[in-house]
C-alpha cells in the first residue's frame, strides 16, 4: 500500500489522515459453515460433505476479516470444524478473525436446528452434555430454548424448549467451568426461562417485553437481536429459502420490531450479531431507526461485545496493554452505517492487512 513506509527502526507508519479509526469490529453471531448459504441452512449443512464445510468456513474467515472482523462468536458447527477453524487461526495457519466457539449447541429432542445440535432431555443430561461440549474444547455453552417459526396457538410464533431446571443445569455447569453462556431464545415463556436460569447473552430474543428486558439490565444480560437476519434478510428472495419458509418467519420478522425497541427503552447491552444471512452495517442502521444512540450503535460492535465475551480486557477499545485490534474505514460510521463496509485497513494484533490482499498463504 502506498500510505505505508518503514522507519529507521522498522516500525510501520501508516497515513490515516480523514479516515475513521476503530477497535477491530466483532461480530457476536458468526457460522462459518453455513453463511449466506442459500435454501435451508439445515438441509445445507446436511448434503455437504465435512471437507466441503470446511472449505465453506475458511472462505467465511478470509470474508470476516476482510469485512474488518477481528473477533468472531461461532454459534454452532458440525463435525467441530469451527474448533478447527479456530485453532488454526491462533497458530496463524489461516487469516482470519480470532474465534470463539460453542462447537455444537445443545438442544433437547425435537429442538430448534437439531441436525447441528447434542440432543438431551433432562437436568442430568443437558448436564453432562455441557460438559462435554466443553470437553472438546468449546469456549462456551450454547442452548436451544425455543423453536422458531412454531404455529403455537396466539400471537407468539415459537415455542419454549428446554425447561427453567434443564437451562439451569447447563448455566451452572459452564460458570463452574468459567465459560459463559448462550442461547437461541424467542417467545416469553422462555425468556423467561433463561433470564431466570443466569444466561449471560441471549441472542434474537423476539418477543422481549418491556418488563424482561428491565431483568436483563438488572441482571447485566446482554442481547444480540441479529435484527437484519430476521427482520430482513431470511426474507430475502436471493437466499432461496422459499415461500413456506417466508411465510414462517414472517411473524417473528414483524414481532422483532417491538422487541428491540423494548431493549433500547430499558438499556439492555445490545451487541452486533448476523447469523447466517444478516448484514452488519445494516443491522446498525436498523438499531437506529429504532431509536438506538449512533455511539452506543457502535459499542455494539466493540467494547459491548468485548465485554459479552469476556474479553474487554483485552479488545474492544484502543487504548494500551489490549491487543491491537483496529479497523481504519474510509468514512465516518457515526453519521452513516455502511461506512462500516468502507474497510481500507485491518490490523489483528499488530499485523496489517490490506483487505485486498487477505488470502491464504502459499
Amino acid at each position: 500500500m502506498e500510505d505505508i513506509e518503514f522507519d529507521s527502526n522498522a516500525i510501520k507508519i501508516i497515513d490515516v489522515s480523514g479516515k475513521t479509526i476503530m477497535p477491530g469490529l466483532i461480530n457476536m453471531h458468526e457460522h462459518l459453515t453455513y453463511r449466506e448459504a442459500l435454501g435451508n441452512p439445515m438441509h445445507f449443512m446436511e448434503k455437504e460433505s465435512i471437507q466441503g464445510l470446511t472449505i465453506f468456513g475458511v472462505k467465511t474467515l478470509l470474508k470476516g476479516l476482510r469485512s474488518g472482523f477481528t473477533t468472531v462468536r461461532e454459534m454452532g458447527s458440525m463435525h467441530s470444524i469451527a474448533l478447527y477453524l479456530r485453532d488454526k487461526v491462533e497458530t496463524g495457519e489461516i487469516p482470519g478473525p480470532r474465534v470463539m466457539a460453542c462447537n455444537k449447541p445443545i438442544s433437547c429432542t425435537g429442538g430448534h436446528a437439531a441436525v447441528l445440535n447434542s440432543i438431551a432431555d433432562g437436568p442430568d443430561a443437558v448436564r453432562k452434555a455441557a460438559r462435554e461440549q466443553m470437553n472438546l474444547g468449546a469456549d462456551f455453552v450454547k442452548v436451544m430454548a425455543s423453536h422458531d417459526p412454531w404455529p403455537m396457538p396466539g400471537d407468539q410464533k415459537t415455542r419454549a424448549e428446554f425447561t427453567f431446571e434443564e437451562l439451569s443445569a447447563a448455566f451452572e455447569e459452564a460458570h463452574k467451568w468459567g465459560k459463559r453462556t448462550a442461547c437461541h431464545c424467542m417467545g416469553e415463556i422462555a425468556l423467561r426461562n433463561v433470564i431466570e436460569a443466569g444466561i449471560d447473552v441471549i441472542d434474537h430474543g423476539i418477543y422481549l417485553n418491556d418488563e424482561l428486558a428491565s431483568l436483563m439490565v438488572e441482571k447485566g444480560i446482554y442481547l444480540t437481536p441479529t435484527f437484519s437476519a430476521y427482520h430482513k434478510q431470511t426474507l430475502n428472495p436471493k437466499y432461496s429459502r422459499g415461500t413456506e419458509w417466508v411465510k414462517d418467519h414472517t411473524p417473528l420478522a414483524e414481532a422483532q420490531v417491538n422487541s428491540v425497541r423494548a431493549a433500547i427503552k430499558a438499556g439492555v447491552k445490545i451487541v452486533n450479531g448476523t447469523d447466517s444471512v444478516g448484514n452488519y452495517a445494516e443491522e446498525v442502521e436498523l438499531l437506529r431507526r429504532e431509536g438506538m444512540d449512533p455511539m452506543k450503535s457502535l459499542l455494539a460492535c466493540t467494547s459491548w461485545a468485548a465485554e459479552a465475551l469476556g474479553w474487554e480486557d483485552k479488545i474492544g477499545t484502543v487504548e494500551p496493554n489490549k491487543i491491537a485490534d483496529i479497523v481504519i474505514l474510509g468514512g465516518n460510521p457515526l453519521d452513516d452505517p455502511y461506512a462500516l463496509e468502507k474497510v481500507e485497513i485491518v490490523i489483528k494484533e499488530g499485523k496489517v492487512f490490506d483487505p485486498n490482499n487477505i488470502h491464504l498463504p502459499l
